[in-house]
């Protein structure tokens, strides 16, 4: 019988606990890795757990590591596993010992880089994607970290090659497909980005995010019907609030006379 993630997640605590801690980095990211058909560092799909219903648990992990000799996997452990339990601030202080131990890991820089990002330090995790790599040219995760951050810092022209070479090494990458396309949107590049999206539909048609950034082009290109269309498709699915561009529809809603929907959009956007 096949394990499941809770089952998966708990043989990694055991693990852990026992001080096997190479074995349970590779379950962890195993369990990462698995549960999303393209991991990206802005996935909202991985897996996760809740740190109060495995406090006691957790407090063990920690107590076996920090009272064994400074390990690395130990300490890339204990990262993982508040990586799924989503605390990013002591994700980000294991990483950070870990790196002290092997700073010529590519893994870690990227961790480091991904923990950082989502502390909302943006300039330090573009330099350590930077470093992870500097030391492993095929990593197509940091490269997306890198074009995500120099967006984010407000470059959007210096995303467009990292995300190229993410996508370059990874076929088929919708994520990074989807980034590009809204980017390039931005830049007014809209027939590339029109290209993209598409491609990224292929590959996850109903995926509200996609289909978000597919309307807002239309929208641009001044194809209202279209667009209006597409963002129809994605109220069917009921969103979650930041899976459409509300603002955007609201707009769409105006140019087409449709004003007492774009009333009830307004009202609710500040309710």
């Amino acid at each position: 019988m096949t394990e499941t993630g809770i089952e998966k997640f708990e043989n990694a605590l055991k693990c852990t606990k026992k001080g096997d801690y190479q074995k349970a980095c590779v379950i962890f990211d195993d369990l990462i890795l698995s549960s999303v058909s393209v991991y990206s560092i802005v996935s909202q799909e991985i897996f996760k757990i809740s740190e109060w219903e495995y406090l006691q648990d957790i407090t063990d992990c920690e107590r076996k590591v920090n009272t064994d000799k400074p390990n690395f996997d130990g300490y890339m452990a204990l990262g993982f596993l508040f990586k799924i339990a989503g605390n990013t601030e002591r994700r980000n202080m294991f990483i950070q010992k870990a790196l002290k131990i092997n700073s010529i890991n590519a893994r870690v820089w990227r961790e480091y880089g991904e923990s950082e990002f989502h502390l909302g330090n943006i300039r330090q995790s573009l330099l350590h994607f930077q470093e992870a790599v500097n030391l492993d040219a095929d990593d197509f995760i940091s490269y997306e970290g890198i074009g995500l951050c120099f967006y984010y810092l407000d470059e959007p022209i210096k995303a467009i090659n990292p995300l190229k070479k993410s996508m370059s090494l990874l076929q088929k990458n919708h994520i990074v497909m989807n980034h590009l396309a809204f980017i390039l949107s931005e830049l007014g590049e809209l027939t590339e980005a029109e290209d993209l999206i598409k491609e990224a539909l292929k590959i996850k048609a109903s995926n509200n995010v996609y289909l978000d950034t597919y309307a807002c082009i239309l929208y641009l290109q001044e194809r209202y019907q279209e667009s209006l269309k597409t963002f129809e498709k994605i109220l069917v699915n009921k969103p979650k609030e930041w899976e459409i561009s509300w603002d955007i529809l609201t707009q769409l809603y105006d140019v087409l006379g449709l004003h007492v929907k774009a009333k009830q959009i307004e009202e609710k956007l500040f309710l």
